[in-house]
């Protein structure tokens, strides 16, 4: 029997107004790594016994003075918040250890990134947030997903040209910290998926949301997938990205 793991990145839209995300993410979907954005905290998504059963697998914080925030969810290891100075609640850090779907004795910094507006465009906040992950962490492998807010595709898999400083960023995830894009890999020569439908325009395929995850993994990648129809498009104006890799042997 051939074992799943799966990770997913998911923006709420202001908290998850219908509160159905992350059962439909960790329940529904089977789920095993979470990284939420723009998202209330777990208990307000999850039943009562639903949260119970999940009790301490999360770590989230508020961005600002909104309700809404990003988060990591786990469903086995130990978590351990790690600070990513200046962006809290826009950036969740957890070091993970101890995980069904982890090597024995090894440990994950797993990131979830919403990056906000600010000095040097969204660009920059992504190449400032990408610092301050550098800092903290410490040889461990690493997990970067969520919104970016730039484009994270190549100039070959979208339909009109991508910004040569998303390149460099995309460049930057993969020589400065060895991680593969978790859709392109899997689906290599496909059109890029819409992950946002934005107000300026519905129909441009803008794919800013996405999972990042080390290269030595891509032998066990399976898929990579965006949620799509009707049903996602009343939960919020980003689709989920969900990836598959075989599970580690134990």
């Amino acid at each position: 029997m051939v074992l799943i793991f799966k990770i997913a990145t998911y923006n709420m839209l202001k908290g998850g107004t219908k509160r159905v995300h992350w059962k439909r993410m960790l329940l529904e979907h089977d789920v095993d790594l979470l990284l939420a954005q723009e998202s209330f905290a777990q208990n307000q998504h999850l039943p009562q016994l639903e949260f119970s059963q999940l009790a301490g697998r999360s770590i989230w914080n508020a961005a600002g003075n909104n309700k809404w925030g990003s988060a990591v969810c786990s469903k086995s290891g130990q978590l351990k918040r790690v600070a990513i100075r200046g962006y809290k609640g826009w950036v969740t850090g957890v070091r993970i250890t101890d995980a069904d779907w982890q090597p024995e004795g090894t440990s994950t910094l797993v990131v979830s990134v919403h990056a906000p507006n600010g000095p040097g465009s969204y660009r920059g906040q992504v190449n400032k947030i990408l610092d301050r992950i550098a800092r903290v962490a410490k040889g461990d492998d690493v997990i970067v997903g969520g919104d970016f807010n730039i484009s994270i595709s190549t100039s070959a898999a979208s339909d009109r040209p991508v910004h040569k400083g998303n390149l460099a960023v995309q460049l930057r995830l993969q020589e400065e910290f060895g991680l593969i894009n978790c859709w392109q890999a899997a689906n290599t020569d496909q059109p890029i998926p819409q992950t946002l439908r934005w107000t300026g325009d519905r129909t441009i395929p803008y794919h800013c949301d996405g999972i990042f995850v080390p290269a030595h993994w891509q032998e066990r990648l399976c898929s990579c997938e965006v949620l799509s129809g009707p049903e996602w498009d009343a939960l919020s104006d980003h689709n989920p990205v969900i990836a598959e890799f075989d599970s580690v042997e134990s």
